[in-house]
């Protein structure tokens, strides 16, 4: 291992563990070593310094790291529950409220957790990667859509209408799971990089949750008693979520 492999992992493991101003200064003092040190004599200070892990452990407060693990453990519950809603496809009633709750939970940890620490570098330009995620993340949205749209307009003429209940269900699965694994994605880079990546996780969230609500609806409608304004409703909920996801997101980048 050389030595910008060692101070990779090990500043994966710090932030992991560690606080982020804390881990900073940590991996600065692990730079300084190798610095000072001649670069032939790198295989010597690593087998010193043991392994990144194993360095990162000895450093973490363990009462601190436990609260970190049920904070990361609460916002992944946040993804995890809807997840196995949208998979499972079975609603007793329509769970707006359970989504409401979900997102507001999960979007307030995220604030809250990562919200303590700025570092100096966060102010002048966003992670790299995050616009192209979260712009991928808005596209599955609108490419799901437009396939209902097309669903409910009977457009998709080589489909038989026996199986619009299908292609609507698989739509639905295949966006929500690409936001909940993004999102999860978005949890994990705000710990261990930049705490901007929330962003992420809180429209992974608002994503997934929207796929739920279209799912539910579509299930328990009944299209027989159902008037020409059914959809207003369902809008309006879908239309809150999606503002609190965007809310938070927005806050998230600042």
């Amino acid at each position: 291992m050389d030595q910008q492999t060692y101070l990779k992992k090990l500043s994966c493991a710090l932030h992991w563990r560690l606080p982020g101003p804390e881990a900073e200064d940590v991996l600065s003092d692990y730079q300084e070593i190798f610095s000072q040190r001649p670069a032939e004599a790198d295989d010597r200070i690593i087998r010193d310094l043991g392994e990144p892990l194993q360095a990162a452990r000895l450093l973490t407060e363990p009462d601190r790291y436990r609260r970190w693990l049920a904070a990361f453990g609460w916002m992944s519950f946040c993804l995890a529950l809807p997840e196995f809603l949208l998979l499972r496809a079975r609603f007793y009633g329509y769970p707006a409220g359970m989504m409401f709750l979900l997102l507001a939970a999960g979007t307030a940890a995220a604030l809250m957790w990562f919200g303590i620490h700025r570092r100096e570098r966060e102010i002048r330009h966003l992670p790299k990667g995050l616009c192209p995620m979260l712009a991928c993340l808005l596209v599955i949205l609108a490419a799901a859509a437009l396939i209902l749209a097309g669903l409910a307009a009977e457009i998709w003429k080589e489909l038989p209408p026996a199986l619009y209940g299908i292609a609507a269900y698989w739509t639905m699965s295949l966006a929500g799971t690409a936001a909940a694994v993004l999102g999860f994605f978005g949890l994990v880079k705000a710990r261990i990089s930049d705490r901007r990546w929330r962003a992420l996780y809180i429209t992974g969230l608002t994503v997934l949750a929207e796929c739920v609500l279209v799912t539910a609806a579509l299930v328990s409608m009944d299209l027989d008693a159902a008037s020409s304004g059914w959809w207003v409703s369902y809008a309006g909920i879908m239309g809150g979520i999606g503002f609190i996801g965007l809310a938070g997101a927005g806050v998230s980048l600042c």
